[in-house]
């Protein structure tokens, strides 16, 4: 397990991530569109890979790493969608734990 943080809307997140996803990493698609000109979503039909699913103030947020930008954001279930393309998850999952891992300090 590897530690991962990050900062979310003003927020610090802690989470352990497993390198290995047991039935191997997968990417997500995200509902919506940037273009939708009543409801814009900036990451709307972008990849992202689901890493931890978190409790936050009573709601469930799945913890996600953006293919886009390579940032972090949350999400409920009913934002990801099965992506067709799976090109590259296992790939960009092992360079997002490495590039965010919280490595140990000596004192």
């Amino acid at each position: 397990m590897t530690e991962i943080r990050t900062k979310i809307a003003g927020s610090d997140i802690s989470v352990r991530v497993d390198r290995t996803a047991p039935l191997g990493w997968r990417f997500w698609t995200l509902a919506g569109s940037p273009k939708d000109p009543i409801d814009p979503r900036p990451y709307g039909g972008s990849r992202c890979l689901s890493l931890a699913m978190l409790d936050i103030e009573g709601n469930s947020r799945w913890l996600c790493a953006m293919e886009l930008d390579h940032s972090f954001r949350l999400f409920c279930s009913h934002d990801l969608f099965p992506c067709a393309s799976q090109y590259g998850a296992d790939r960009f999952a092992h360079e997002i734990i490495e590039r965010f891992a919280r490595q140990p300090r000596l004192l």
